[in-house]
């Protein structure tokens, strides 16, 4: 069991991100990263489990695959660098921070070809059912510690970036950007239903 790191959930992994970006956002001085961090935290599952367990399922059946690999997360440095070398913007260190506990958390280390891939040679098929991907997420839903990390989470973001949320709530009084909005999330809606409906099919 230990050799396949510690059992993280999303929201969980969202929650030390968020941990994280507090630190770097009181040394930067910009409250801008922490989103930034947290996103981090999460874009290794967000991209690697759709990706491995659902468009890649029939070849790799894995959801730790490329971004949860040192490749990618040197090239997120490498363009953090340029990114601050001509516009002195520290946001992909920020993302690059949060994917590096991400990996961290999973204890890559004990998977080296996912790790170091391509270095040590192709991914390979870990053989786990093609309806894994959607149990993942019901087993995620049913964790009582991820609705608690959901609430803190929702909190602190609501308190850190309480003068852009005032911002975007006076904003919610005009009546047209409130039918711009309605009609941007119905949108949203109808895509994420025609996309799952396609993925279920």
């Amino acid at each position: 069991m230990l050799r396949h790191g510690i059992a993280m959930y999303l929201l969980a992994h969202a929650m030390v991100g968020l941990l994280i970006g507090v630190v770097l956002a009181a040394i930067a001085s910009d409250r801008r990263v922490i989103a930034l961090t947290v996103l981090g935290a999460v874009l290794p599952d967000l991209i690697d489990k759709p990706l491995g367990h659902i468009i890649l399922a029939g070849t790799l059946g894995y959801g730790r695959i490329y971004f949860h690999g040192l490749t990618v997360l040197f090239l997120v440095v490498i363009a953090g660098l340029i990114l601050y070398h001509y516009r002195r913007r520290i946001g992909l260190f920020a993302v690059a921070a949060g994917m590096a506990s991400h990996q961290f958390l999973d204890g890559m280390w004990w998977h080296p070809v996912e790790w170091f891939w391509p270095f040590l040679g192709p991914l390979q098929n870990h053989g786990y059912s093609e309806d894994y991907f959607w149990e993942s997420v019901l087993r995620e839903l049913a964790q009582p510690s991820e609705w608690l990390f959901f609430l803190l989470i929702t909190g602190l973001f609501a308190y850190i970036y309480r003068q852009e949320l005032t911002t975007v709530l006076t904003r919610l009084a005009n009546p047209s950007f409130r039918l711009a909005l309605v009609a941007a999330l119905g949108l949203a809606v109808l895509a994420a239903l025609a996309v799952g409906g396609r993925l279920l099919l």
